[in-house]
């Protein structure tokens, strides 16, 4: 019995032991983890600076050789003798007096580096097309691009696809947005001969494509050029088949000139983006094409029509919210101090100056970080026992209190709250944007 009981006692130690073992080894598995964590936690913050000093730096080092270009060409002129100089002092010249912004001289020193430059060499024809667009000279900048021929080369399509880029982008910030079209057209064009493309770049020309064919169109339209402004937009539907804001222009555009197309543009977007469609200018499409079928001797076909009108008023009375009909207002925002951490309220009114009642309607307070959802709060604010009133009803004080908390004020500069409104969940309307107001502790007046 006693050597038994020996035997059992040793075996607990051992195990015990064991035991003892494996919990070093897990404390230190989990610290070797949480120190990888760390660091890598470290890393993306260092790398994350370090672009941003990147770019900062890059600012400043552009304004420094700015001021220093224009120290130089005000000692001293750099086009003397220049005809005698080598290519290389060529383009540096024309580089200081670039920088300096001194287009007519560093055009000069650009002219003198193209007659001496090497075969095959196009960077001072890229520079030279520069300064030519820099001063609005489109037409000797043109003449330049296009006095290169064509060849599989790769210098020379990036040459042509960033000259294009520039004589889009200047045109552009002038307000000739139909010649931005059709330089960003070119240059889209040279692009594509590249074998290997960016996703960044290709969405940056489409998006200046797209940007310069709807402001073209918009100008137009005001003009009174409604087929016109439609040929435009439909090039912008080419790179943004999507994109609502342009099926909307075209939607309104086909209001006057042909309603059953019209129609056609709207019903989409009412399934999509309800909030944001004028229901006026929508009923007037509509009634229109009604009338069309009642001349054409197809009453069916026009009752449809009227009908459509109706249910459309239910359906928005039923589902939307128009920011339009609203008055949003932050009330009172109150900042807390606990151990060291932060922590924030607000209270806020909407106000419906509409003629409708609203019976039904939620409200989501958005706090974001920059573009960064931090955290929601959806409140029902509006219901049947308390309905938002028409011409001038006000919702009862509306109170958010915010979970997140932050360790110091000053990062409350960094944080915004956005407010949506909607009777139904798909079709949220963005109502306001607040900034933190936080020199104000308490009541907002």
């Amino acid at each position: 019995m006693i050597k038994g009981t020996k035997k059992s006692n040793n075996t607990e130690v051992k195990k015990t032991i064991v035991q003892i073992l494996l919990e070093y080894i897990r404390t230190i598995v989990i610290t070797f983890l949480v120190a990888i964590v760390f660091t890598t936690m470290l890393t993306i913050h260092a790398r994350n600076e370090m672009i941003k000093n990147l770019y900062a730096n890059d600012s400043v080092r552009q304004k420094i050789d700015e001021q220093i270009a224009k120290q130089i060409v005000a000692q001293s002129d750099l086009t003397e003798s220049l005809q005698d100089k080598d290519f290389a002092i060529c383009m540096q010249v024309g580089n200081i007096y670039e920088s300096a912004h001194d287009y007519m001289n560093a055009e000069y020193a650009y002219h003198l580096a193209l007659k001496k430059a090497k075969r095959g060499n196009y960077k001072p024809y890229y520079k030279l097309a520069t300064v030519l667009i820099a001063q609005e000279k489109f037409d000797d900048a043109l003449e330049l691009i296009e006095s290169v021929p064509d060849e599989k080369n790769i210098d020379l399509v990036k040459f042509k696809t960033k000259a294009y880029l520039n004589m889009g982008d200047k045109y552009y910030s002038i307000g000739k947005f139909l010649s931005a079209a059709k330089n960003f057209e070119k240059s889209k064009f040279y692009y594509e001969k590249f074998t290997k493309r960016d996703r960044i770049v290709d969405e940056s020309l489409i998006n200046r494509l797209v940007h310069s064919y709807v402001n073209a169109a918009d100008i137009i339209v005001k003009n009174g050029y409604n087929s016109d402004a439609i040929r435009f937009l439909k090039k912008a539907l080419e790179y943004a088949p999507n994109d609502y804001k342009i099926n909307y222009k075209m939607a309104i555009i086909y209001t006057d000139l042909d309603p059953l197309l019209a129609v056609e543009y709207f019903e989409p977007l009412l399934k999509k983006i309800p909030q944001k469609i004028d229901y006026s200018t929508y009923n007037k499409a509509l009634m229109k094409a009604a009338n069309i079928y009642d001349l054409q001797g197809e009453p069916t076909k026009a009752k449809y029509y009227r009908y459509k009108i109706h249910s459309i008023d239910i359906f928005v009375n039923n589902k939307v919210v128009y920011k339009n009909d609203l008055e949003t207002k932050m009330t009172a925002f109150k900042i807390s101090h606990v151990l060291f951490r932060y922590g924030f309220k607000a209270n806020f009114i909407i106000k419906n100056i509409s003629s409708t009642d609203i019976l039904n309607m939620t409200a989501d307070f958005v706090l974001k970080q920059g573009n960064k959802i931090k955290e929601t709060i959806s409140v029902n604010c509006v219901n049947k026992d308390n309905p938002l009133l028409s011409n001038g009803g006000e919702s009862d004080v509306i109170e958010v209190n915010f979970k997140k908390k932050l360790l110091t004020r000053n990062e409350m500069e960094q944080y915004h709250i956005d407010m949506y409104l909607y009777k139904d969940e798909k079709f949220k309307t963005h109502a306001a944007t607040f900034e933190l107001p936080l020199k104000s502790f308490g009541q907002i007046k």
